[in-house]
């Protein structure tokens, strides 16, 4: 091992201190780093050592190399598959016209639809077993990023596993995951994720159907994705959510939003305590059994940003246990993000709370806890999150599992 960590160490030493997927020698370093752990013949297992290894040691530092070791992982898993085998990878565009292009066309251009395209070609290079597809929906944007999205398919040919779709098609047509929608100005994501998992599901053609949705950004590489589609291969479960709150989540992540999102946490479980060990619902990486998608997504409160954990809810009440959490890499890509603005915690946990009593018996505690989120205006929300208790900031998320001890009195 002190051999391996040296070799290793050597390679870190070499890579640039910063990952920058919209740069293409990056990515080629991530692509080489991976072959090389792969062609060298490390296994699954030899692999999570060399991630103890590096770890616990700076993460930024380390990036190249901690991503690549996940990414490996994911190879390894679609070597694995012999049985057929579909993969839709979705994901809603709004007010993305910006990073949709390529850096030399504007500032914050990640080129995020032709760079996705390749991780995916990447992973699956070679595997006959495996057919793959990306659907890209467009919720409502002003600015047509789904006419954008449709020119780079058409100038790139790649209509034959890339499509566009328009919410305010589904809307217009009345299909079922738009009903209760009149307007595109109603869905914030939530809408446009749901229609792309029914069309998904709509135009299945294999029996082993897998379903991943993830951000239009680049924050979560799809080299990943047999990360989570591999447990719903092996096991008896319905879904698999990458977590960047796992001892081996590999994160690089704005600590301003780190404390906002552990107060999310912390609060939505006290409303919604039955998810048990599930803590980062709103990580853009999840994948569903297509067979599940057609029992959860009709008849949905939510359309917005916290349609995530209703999705997670109605599975977990389908099936207990089972949803698996799995550590992935990610790279927070908030310069141009569409999502950092303060506002969407408090809608977001206004909903959850219409959840708790549409979907859960009381429970006093819970029962609180939902009395006082609906009770809050922007104002007094604000105030809470200039003021977040040190109990809640000085502990990680996974101990809101079980801690309780900040009250509604404590937030006030």
């Amino acid at each position: 091992m002190k051999k391996q960590r040296h070799l290793f160490q050597e390679m870190v030493d070499s890579f640039p201190k910063e990952v920058d997927l919209t740069d293409e020698e990056h990515s080629e370093i991530i692509v080489k780093t991976v072959d090389f752990i792969i062609g060298n013949g490390y296994s699954v297992s030899d692999i999570e050592n060399v991630e103890d290894e590096f770890i616990d040691s700076s993460i930024d530092s380390n990036i190249f190399l901690l991503l690549a070791l996940k990414i490996a992982k994911s190879k390894i898993a679609v070597s694995k598959v012999t049985d057929p085998l579909q993969i839709s990878v979705i994901f809603a565009v709004y007010k993305e016209h910006n990073r949709i292009q390529h850096r030399t066309n504007h500032p914050h251009g990640e080129d995020f639809l032709l760079r996705k395209v390749e991780q995916l070609q990447w992973l699956f290079d070679g595997q006959t077993n495996i057919d793959w597809e990306m659907v890209i929906v467009d919720d409502g944007c002003p600015e047509e990023s789904g006419k954008i999205a449709q020119n780079i398919i058409d100038q790139n040919e790649l209509n034959s596993y890339v499509r566009v779709l328009h919410l305010s098609d589904a809307i217009e047509q009345n299909l079922p995951p738009a009903r209760g929608l009149s307007s595109t100005k109603e869905s914030q994501k939530g809408g446009a994720v749901l229609y792309g998992l029914w069309d998904a599901v709509y135009h299945q053609k294999n029996e082993n159907h897998i379903v991943v949705y993830t951000d239009a950004d680049l924050s979560t590489h799809l080299g990943q994705v047999m990360l989570l589609a591999e447990p719903l291969l092996k096991k008896d479960l319905l879904a698999a959510i990458g977590s960047r709150r796992k001892p081996n989540s590999v994160v690089i992540k704005n600590e301003s939003r780190n404390n906002r999102g552990k107060l999310f946490i912390y609060l939505w479980k006290r409303i919604i305590p039955n998810l048990g060990d599930i803590i980062d619902t709103q990580c853009g990486f999840k994948a569903f059994k297509a067979d599940i998608i057609k029992h959860i997504i009709d008849d949905l409160l939510e359309k917005k940003f916290a349609f995530d954990i209703e999705l997670l809810l109605k599975t977990e009440l389908h099936k207990e246990d089972a949803i698996a959490s799995i550590p992935i890499a990610w790279i927070d890509s908030e310069e141009a993000s569409t999502t950092t603005d303060l506002q969407p915690y408090l809608p977001m946990l206004k909903s959850i709370a219409k959840m708790n009593r549409k979907y859960l018996p009381p429970s006093k505690e819970s029962a609180e806890f939902v009395r006082f989120i609906e009770s809050l205006d922007d104002v007094k929300f604000r105030k809470i999150l200039n003021n977040i208790p040190q109990n809640i900031v000085e502990r990680e998320p996974l101990d809101f599992i079980e801690y309780n001890q900040v009250g509604v009195s404590d937030l006030m």
